[in-house]
């Protein structure tokens, strides 16, 4: 795919790598049949309908009119519907019945969509409720949720993180209105697990907590993704409230097809199972009312930060569609691997082994200031990468990239000269190794800034290495430092 979209960036300069890279996709997904569902110019696909009709063969074109004629459903362009049984009447094809018909709706599709289609129509989706996040933001959302049903979502007040799960849920076809998805506002008070998932009162009686139902109709409805979110997750101490879910989430494994856990045991209920359709995403604040995480609850999530604003309104770029919501299965969202030993002794182990020696150079570093990471990390990071492979979303760079930044650098804080030196010594594994930086003297963040502005092609983990070149800033100017600022 990348030789591919280089090739057309040499012959067009014009046409960025990124966006060749996109059109060549989706060239691909025509030919072979797939549902089209973000917003399309009609000409665009005829002319590829009939470029792979000639090219390809009358399969294929078979396939890439079906293609098309499902958008056209989909966005209820009856002219382009026609245009496509005109060009295979024109190429002598015959097409199925029941595409003729249009009897086969989007959502009763939505599970035949590559990831990439499905995530591009959900981020369409969102896009026409009026938000709009950093690109790549729904995919590394995404692969999160898939590599461990736990995501915190962490940034600036109004930075739409909230809205990002709800409306995400909701382009997966889950919705408060279909009991689907629930969102639970932390309380300062919540002090115990039972505030989440119910108590016996002083007359005896069982109440239930702000998710005891939700919890049990998802386990009756396997087929679905549920979602759950805590909105201000640390308006009270997580450790004191969400232990059980903590627990019961590491104890998680592969049993007759089924991923089972340990239940949770109610006082006055009975044992709540926590299902496998599940996912479960925090939003936070960090701020003075707020509280700090502990490794135990970073270990178990990926990290994001909301750091991206764009104050100004998005341009119109002429024609659009709405994009309606996707029915799709818990299969889209549900852990294949729980363990590394589920990875090995395939065709993936060499790349499993490779990320794994990456991990280990930057664990030794890790080490001089104690925080190295364990194994449960190192998994959760290479089931992302291999999610990543494997649905082509990102490129294994940018990847191992997001999951330094996700998974290792949100438990570096302090103000020994251990974690700066280690501060130091990880930029320079992120962003090469340049002599500069080995200098005891001050504003060391101030030549990483420089080197990240100059020389910004040829580092290794740019992500990474600019978080790494801010909490440096902040250990210099206030003499300790941590990954919230």
């Amino acid at each position: 795919m990348r030789e591919a979209a280089e090739k057309v960036h040499d012959e067009c300069p014009e046409v960025a790598v990124s966006s060749a890279r996109h059109y060549v996709k989706w060239y691909g997904e025509m030919r072979a049949g797939e549902i089209l569902t973000w917003n399309s110019n009609s000409e665009l696909l005829l002319y590829y309908a009939e470029r792979i009709i000639r090219e390809n063969g009358a399969e294929a074109g078979k396939a890439a009119c079906q293609s098309v004629l499902k958008f056209a459903a989909h966005a209820n362009r009856t002219e382009l519907a026609d245009e496509v049984y005109k060009l295979a009447e024109k190429y002598h094809l015959n097409l199925d019945d029941n595409m003729k018909n249009g009897d086969k709706s989007l959502k009763e599709n939505s599970n035949h969509l590559t990831p990439s289609a499905a995530l591009q129509h959900i981020q369409s989706y969102i896009a026409q409720k009026g938000f709009s996040y950093e690109k790549g933001l729904i995919e590394n959302f995404y692969l999160c949720l898939k590599a461990k049903p736990f995501v915190i979502l962490a940034g600036t007040s109004g930075t739409g993180k909230t809205r990002l799960v709800r409306l995400f849920a909701e382009a997966a076809g889950a919705t408060a209105a279909n009991g689907r998805y629930r969102q639970a506002a932390v309380r300062p008070d919540w002090s115990d697990p039972s505030d989440l998932f119910g108590h016996v009162d002083l007359n005896g009686n069982f109440v239930p907590g702000a998710v005891t139902d939700f919890l049990e109709k998802a386990a009756k409805d396997l087929d679905h993704p549920y979602f759950l979110c805590l909105d201000e997750m640390n308006l009270a101490r997580v450790e004191y409230y969400l232990s059980d879910y903590l627990s019961a989430v590491e104890t998680r494994e592969l049993k007759d097809g089924c991923i089972v856990a340990d239940p949770i045991r109610v006082e006055g209920h009975g044992d709540l199972i926590l299902p496998e359709n599940l996912y479960v995403v925090g939003t936070v604040n960090m701020d003075e009312t707020t509280f700090p995480f502990s490794r135990k609850v970073l270990d178990r999530a990926n990290a994001i930060e909301f750091s991206f604003v764009d104050l100004m309104p998005p341009e119109e770029d002429g024609e659009t569609e709405t994009a309606e919501p996707l029915e799709l299965d818990n299969g889209f969202f549900r852990s294949e691997w729980l363990t590394l030993r589920q990875c090995m002794g395939g065709e993936e182990e060499e790349s499993v082994r490779k990320w794994c020696g990456v991990l280990c150079q930057c664990n030794e570093i890790l080490k001089k200031a104690d925080a190295q990471v364990g194994y449960r990390v190192r998994d959760e990071i290479v089931f992302y990468l291999l999610y990543s492979r494997k649905t082509d979303l990102m490129e294994e760079k940018e990847a191992m990239d997001r999951e330094i930044l996700q998974k290792i650098l949100p438990r570096i804080q302090g103000s020994s000269g251990a974690v700066r030196d280690m501060i130091g010594e990880l930029f320079q594994f992120c962003a090469g190794d340049y002599e500069g930086l080995r200098t005891d003297s001050g504003e060391i963040n101030r030549k990483m800034a420089r080197l990240l502005e100059e020389d910004g092609s040829r580092v290794r983990f740019p992500r990474s290495a600019a978080k790494l070149a801010s909490m440096m800033r902040r250990y210099e100017e206030d003499g300790f430092t941590s990954y919230w600022q």
